[in-house]
């Protein structure tokens, strides 16, 4: 099954309004084994939005849009979908009572206009709108059903929702294929390394690796297609275990979904092992601390920081005195030291009372990029810290 992404409003061609639907409904699609290869955005014309219809329905089975059911005269994805199909718009008594029933609830009055949300063609499958007035659709466009149109609401906090419980049983229960991914996250090795030592994985067809950057870091998704996701997993497993024994500890983080950072395989290994963390703090501005603090669980491992602004150039000898200092001042396990030299570079030292470590970090670019990479590199040393001699 393929899929095509059809988002409506000017204001998104504008850059208004920045397109975070695009991105939430590309990451479910993919969950659910559903190839996409193109996608659209539109303004609110009609003639050019029927266009981006009759354009996605020749190359996609499924038509997913976002945007344009409110009871405005720009609100045109319904109308115009009906049109391709060749059907007409009708009052469906369902979605009148619930636009009804949410003016109701909010004392409000109910102008006329607000009866275009409840307009949908006879045939269409109705989407409830448990957080606003406009129901969705699925619209057969073709008489065997074989090419659909699902409208979905412009808000996030109400298309979100739809998706994901009324819109993916209807897709899983289309798909004939799902596919399993694994994201796995490396930090301290480029981009071109990466590549040199895994070409010849990237080239297969099932299971496919694919490669991301970001600042300082490498993100890999590994992928397979099968019938069932027990047969998926057996095409995955052998690809994942080459990967590490291909790039070793230099891979943070494996994981299902693409919710993993740095700051959180940080924060949940100290966390496993009963450890703590506080910070002399002279280079991030305490970004530090607010990276471990991502999630409220980082209150367990991160004692605190003492931040200051203006001192740069310590010794190894005073980055030690610091990284103790804050170490017994906050009663924590690891006490780390963060400081700059005077060409900007970073300067780490950490100690646990018995070892320590320390390191100098050439960082280039801008300010809020240099305070970026220090902190995630204070971070992947936290954790090789407290990994040594394991």
């Amino acid at each position: 099954m393929t899929a095509e992404i059809l988002c409506v409003g000017t204001e998104l061609l504008m850059g208004q309004v920045l397109n975070t639907n695009a991105q939430f409904l590309s990451k479910r699609l993919c969950a659910l084994g559903i190839r996409q290869y193109h996608q659209q955005v539109v303004g609110d014309n009609e003639e050019r939005l029927e266009k981006a219809y009759r354009l996605a329905l020749s190359r996609a089975d499924v038509v997913i849009t976002s945007g344009g059911l409110g009871p405005t005269v720009d609100d045109i994805t319904k109308r115009v979908a009906a049109r391709v199909a060749g059907k007409e718009l009708v009052l469906r008594d369902e979605a009148k009572e619930h636009v009804e029933r949410w003016f109701h609830a909010f004392h409000k009055e109910m102008t006329a206009n607000n009866l275009s949300q409840a307009m949908f063609t006879s045939d269409s499958i109705l989407l409830p709108n448990a957080h606003g007035t406009a129901p969705g659709a699925i619209v057969p466009m073709d008489e065997k059903g074989e090419k659909i149109v699902i409208h979905l609401p412009g808000p996030p906090i109400e298309l979100q929702p739809m998706f994901l419980s009324e819109v993916e049983p209807y897709l899983r229960s289309r798909s004939s294929s799902i596919l399993c991914s694994r994201y796995i996250r490396i930090f301290g090795m480029g981009e071109s390394e990466v590549d040199m030592r895994l070409a010849d994985l990237e080239i297969g067809q099932n299971p496919t690796l694919s490669p991301y950057c970001s600042l300082g870091e490498v993100q890999l998704r590994a992928t397979a297609e099968a019938d069932m996701e027990e047969h998926a997993e057996e095409i995955l497993t052998p690809l994942v275990e080459e990967i590490r024994k291909r790039l070793g500890d230099v891979i943070y983080d494996i994981r299902r979904d693409e919710g993993g950072s740095l700051a959180l395989s940080c924060m949940q290994e100290l966390k496993s092992r009963g450890m703590t963390v506080a910070a002399y703090d002279a280079m991030t501005c305490g970004l530090f601390g607010s990276a471990l603090m991502e999630d409220e669980k980082g209150k367990q491992v991160f004692r605190g920081s003492r931040i200051v602004t203006d001192v740069e150039g310590l010794s190894q000898e005073q980055q030690e005195r610091e990284a103790e200092g804050v170490r017994r001042e906050f009663q924590a396990d690891v006490g780390l030291c963060i400081t700059q030299n005077s060409d900007g570079d970073a300067m780490l030292f950490m100690t646990d009372g018995r070892s320590c470590e320390h390191m100098d970090i050439h960082l280039t670019g801008s300010w809020l990029r240099r305070r970026e990479l220090c902190v995630k590199h204070a971070l992947h040393q936290v954790r090789r810290f407290i990994h040594r001699g394991e």
